[in-house]
This record gives C-alpha cells, sequence and structure tokens, in this order.
C-alpha cells in the first residue's frame, strides 16, 4: 500500500502512555503537546513511526527511533481533505 503525507506535518500526541525504558523522560512525548513530524520510519513491529523535529532519538535509545503514530492526531487546521484521507489511511494501517 502506497501512501502519501505532506510533512513537515505538526501532530499532537494523544497518547504519552507506556513509554520504554531506553527513551528517557525528557525525549518523550506529552500528552496535548504539539510536535513536528519530519519523516516516517518503520517501528518495531512493523507499523509506521513519526520522526519527530523536536525529540531527535540517537542510538543511544537503541532498538527505538521514532514514535509510533498512533500517539497522534492532527490538529484541525492542518487538515484537508487529501491530508485527512492519507492519515485516516496509514493509522489503518498502523493499527
Amino acid at each position: 500500500m502506497n501512501i502519501e503525507i505532506q510533512l513537515p506535518l505538526t501532530v499532537i500526541c494523544m497518547d504519552d502512555k507506556r513509554k520504554p525504558v531506553e527513551i528517557p523522560s525528557e525525549l518523550w512525548v506529552q500528552e496535548g503537546k504539539p510536535y513536528t513530524a519530519i519523516g516516517l520510519r518503520p517501528t518495531l513491529n512493523g507499523k509506521q513511526g513519526f520522526i519527530l523535529k523536536e525529540l531527535p532519538l540517537t542510538k543511544a535509545n537503541f532498538p527505538y527511533d521514532c514514535f509510533s503514530i498512533h500517539r497522534f492526531g492532527v490538529p484541525f487546521e492542518e487538515v484537508n481533505n487529501e491530508a485527512e484521507e492519507a492519515l485516516n489511511e496509514l493509522l489503518t494501517v498502523a493499527v
């Protein structure tokens, strides 16, 4: 399945639960806070994850290098019909 999302994209954290021990608190997402998604990468379970500008994960956070997209929503002002359809399709694949 080919899905295109135009990046960068402003996203808002909707789920900050279950922080892996490999990621320190200062590099973990906070519920309700906006972030800038600058890339997409497969997660450990084969789903998709966002690379966030504000929280750069490094080799020190191995095996984690992105944040699962199921943790995020898109602010209404960022959404247009095409982006909404693409994101909904991506979220369907991610869950």
